[in-house]
C-alpha cells in the first residue's frame, strides 16, 4: 500500500469529497467540518487552506485521496505550541495508514517548525483515535467533562499532548 501526504494543491478534491461525505468521519470532528460534505465544501477548504498558508496535508493511499491530517499553530502565550487533527475515511479505518501517517507529520513538525509541543483533542467515544496518539507517543495530559457539544448532546474530551523529541516521561 502507497501512502503518501500531499500538498491540497496536488490532490483531487472530487476524491477528497467523497471519502469526507461519511457519518462516521464527521462524529468526532468540530462543526467546522460538515456532513453532508460537498464538493463546494472540499473546494472551500483547499482554497482557504492555501490562500492562509496553513499546514493541511492530503492522506494518500494508492493514488486516492481518503483523508486529510493538519497542524493550527498557535499565538500569544501557546506560540511554540500546535494543534494536530485528522481524519480518514472509514473505509481504509483498521489498515494502519494513520499508525504511519501520524508519526511521520510529527516529525514533520518538530523538525521544520520552531514547536515545542503537538496537542490533540479527541472526544472520549473516539477510542480508536486515543489508541492511535497512545501509540505514537502522546500523553495523556487532561479530561474535560462535558465539553463540547455535538449533535444534540455534550461530550467529554480527552486532551493529549507529544513534546519535541518524544522524551514525554
Amino acid at each position: 500500500m502507497k501512502i503518501e501526504l500531499l500538498p491540497l494543491d496536488q490532490i483531487d478534491p472530487y476524491q477528497l469529497a467523497n471519502h469526507a461525505n461519511d457519518f462516521n468521519v464527521s462524529l468526532y470532528l468540530t462543526n467546522s467540518f460538515p456532513y453532508p460534505y460537498t464538493l463546494e465544501n472540499a473546494q472551500s477548504f483547499i482554497n482557504f487552506s492555501l490562500s492562509n498558508h496553513q499546514l493541511d496535508l492530503g492522506i494518500v493511499v494508492n493514488d486516492i485521496c481518503v483523508g486529510c491530517i493538519g497542524a493550527v499553530f498557535k499565538k500569544d502565550i501557546y506560540t511554540y505550541n500546535c494543534e494536530l487533527g485528522y481524519w480518514l475515511s472509514s473505509h481504509y479505518w483498521n489498515k494502519g495508514i494513520m499508525s504511519r501517517v501520524l508519526p511521520y507529520m510529527c516529525e514533520y513538525i518538530f523538525e521544520n517548525y520552531n514547536i515545542h509541543k503537538i496537542c490533540a483533542q479527541v472526544f472520549v467515544e473516539n477510542t480508536a483515535s486515543s489508541h492511535l496518539l497512545e501509540k505514537c507517543h502522546f500523553k495523556k495530559e487532561g479530561y474535560l467533562h462535558e465539553h463540547v457539544y455535538k449533535n444534540g448532546k455534550y461530550h467529554d474530551i480527552i486532551l493529549y499532548g507529544l513534546l519535541g523529541g518524544y522524551d514525554n516521561d
